[in-house]
């Protein structure tokens, strides 16, 4: 940790082109007017993003916050549904346009991972870019909205357009942030912080590995830790100028995606990229590039943080074909996030026997008896 602001945690984290001032802690949100007025050169006006049904009390706040910062207050609703589609952009375009937003306004955008990533789109494209302040609304909303962005979707395929981060500010408060040990949005970041780890390095892999036992027992201290690590290594990977290591911040959800297309029902996020992460190392030890130590290191911290494994019936040859679909949406070459050692993910060709091969060894180990 860098330092605190009264009784928030705070770092500098790398981001494509320059650097992000993270801030956590209780009550952080009602400590924000000082972070907003020093977002911009000359504070004027904001466009606050929320979804519709964002709970009233916290967009009074958060305005209050922007008032209290000597903003006008422009409210953008997203509406129900998916918020990264082109059609909620423009709906957020036409909003700029209206207020007559520029260069050296600001974007404040706070809630879910889709949300950030809606208003990263928008803010990031808008006069060459303006500012932006991403607040978070649970730890998956910190990792994969104000770092990372999840991709717009473009006729229903997900993901299709890059966003690039770019937020200045990150507040995430305590007080609506900080999510039950088990529920989805806690578990989804768990394994947000193992991919990050093995995509980072043998360092960041012992320190996530030393401070996990201290995570599962709820010690606040190491939580936030972690949540920094994680975010920092995602910022770090974005901001390399290799494109191998930037494509690594992937890793586990080509898998993933691959999964879901075949799955016979709907799987949480968490389960789906954790098994995208063991298919991937093991299929890395089977092509003799990961020592078996390693795999087994990632699997022991998957079990300790409790996530659990996808049970379904899969044809072998339909998760290949959907493996090899899910690649050439996106590319002509068939190549698969897999982890060569800790610390070094990176995209490599697979033969299609050994492909195969692990496909059916998943398929039986996942498989459920008598399913309906």
């Amino acid at each position: 940790m860098s330092g605190a602001v009264g009784t928030l945690s705070r770092q500098w984290i790398p981001m494509p082109g320059g650097s992000c001032d993270v801030r956590m802690g209780e009550d952080a949100l009602g400590q924000a007017s000082k972070l907003f007025k020093s977002s911009v050169g000359t504070p004027r006006m904001c466009v606050a993003v929320v979804r519709e049904d964002e709970d009233a009390d916290l967009i009074e706040e958060l305005r209050r916050e922007l008032v209290d910062a000597s903003f006008e207050v422009t409210l953008h609703e997203v509406e129900r549904g998916d918020a990264r589609t082109l059609d909620q952009a423009t709906r957020l375009f036409s909003t700029f346009a209206s207020t007559h937003a520029t260069a050296d306004d600001l974007c404040c955008a706070l809630g879910d991972a889709d949300v950030l990533s809606l208003a990263a789109y928008a803010s990031g494209a808008w006069c060459g870019g303006m500012s932006l302040v991403a607040i978070p609304t649970d730890e998956v909303a910190l990792l994969e909205g104000a770092f990372a962005p999840r991709g717009l979707a473009v006729q229903g395929q997900d993901n299709m357009i890059a966003v690039r981060p770019h937020a200045r500010h990150v507040l995430l408060d305590y007080g609506l942030s900080l999510s039950a040990f088990d529920s989805e949005a806690a578990c989804y970041a768990r394994t947000l912080s193992v991919a990050a780890a093995m995509c980072g390095s043998e360092r960041v892999f012992s320190e996530l590995w030393d401070r996990a036992d201290l995570m599962v027992s709820g010690d606040e201290d190491a939580l936030t830790k972690q949540l920094m690590a994680t975010a920092k290594a995602r910022g770090q990977a974005l901001s390399s100028t290799a494109a191998a290591i930037r494509q690594s911040v992937d890793y586990g959800h080509d898998i993933a995606r691959a999964i879901a297309r075949v799955a016979p029902k709907e799987l949480p996020a968490s389960m789906l990229v954790a098994e995208g992460m063991r298919f991937a190392a093991r299929l890395a030890v089977g092509m003799e590039k990961l020592k078996l130590d390693d795999m087994l290191a990632q699997d022991e911290l998957l079990q300790t943080f409790g996530i659990g494994m996808v049970q379904c019936n899969v044809e072998p040859g339909k998760l290949v074909e959907a493996l090899k679909q899910e690649r050439f949406q996106r590319t002509n070459r068939f190549m698969l996030l897999v982890p060569l050692a800790i610390g070094r993910v990176r995209l490599t060709s697979v033969d299609d026997d050994l492909l195969l091969e692990h496909a059916s060894a998943w398929c039986a180990a996942h498989a459920v008896a008598n399913e309906q």
